[in-house]
């Protein structure tokens, strides 16, 4: 009975630990399908998009990825639209980066996104990396479709932002570094057969 003070704390501290996290874990996703309602009363929700909490920043919040397929255009148009939780503001924000960047892949170990659009007149490819809730710009290529030698052909334009370096090459055939997973895209959000 000497002890008993002592486990009755202990077990009171569990308790409270164990409640207020999943508090937490409950008030997040009470807000993101309260964020997520907003945005489809405005009309802000892709059409036929599905949506998920994931982390995408890697710093061990939730963040909502809702991918859809863009409606317009040539191309593959695989698109997401990101809204990163930010623990400062205790809200979701828009990743505008994100929400632009066709193709997506993500590689969350290395907190690296790739993305690319490439259509009938060419296009473009980018490389970003997580900055805590920022993206930082590490290559873009631009694609141009032209003509060397009376034969039609590729032209990357590659920019490099961490050597600053600039390159060109010509393809026959259409392709982009494997990090861009060109013609490869595969969703996050499984999608089920109706």
């Amino acid at each position: 009975m000497k002890n008993f003070p002592q486990i009755l704390f202990t077990l009171i501290l569990t308790l409270t630990f164990c409640f207020s996290y999943s508090q937490t874990k409950t008030s997040l996703k009470q807000k993101a399908q309260m964020f997520l309602t907003k945005l489809k009363k405005q009309g802000d929700y892709p059409f036929i998009g599905k949506d998920t909490l994931i982390d995408l920043n890697n710093d061990n919040l939730a963040d909502i990825l809702i991918e859809y397929y863009g409606g317009s255009g040539t191309g593959l148009k695989n698109r997401v639209k990101v809204f990163i939780y930010s623990s400062a503001k205790k809200d979701f924000k828009e990743c505008e980066q994100l929400s632009y960047l066709a193709n997506p892949t993500f590689y969350p170990t290395k907190r690296i996104v790739a993305g690319y659009y490439i259509a009938n007149g060419g296009g473009h490819a980018t490389k970003l990396k997580w900055n805590g809730l920022k993206l930082d710009t590490l290559e873009n290529i631009d694609v141009d479709i032209t003509e060397q030698n009376n034969q039609l052909c590729f032209k990357l334009d590659t920019y490099n932002y961490i050597t600053k370096k600039k390159s060109s090459k010509y393809l026959d055939i259409m392709s982009l570094p494997q990090v861009y997973r060109y013609m490869e895209y595969e969703p996050i959000i499984k999608r089920e057969n109706p």
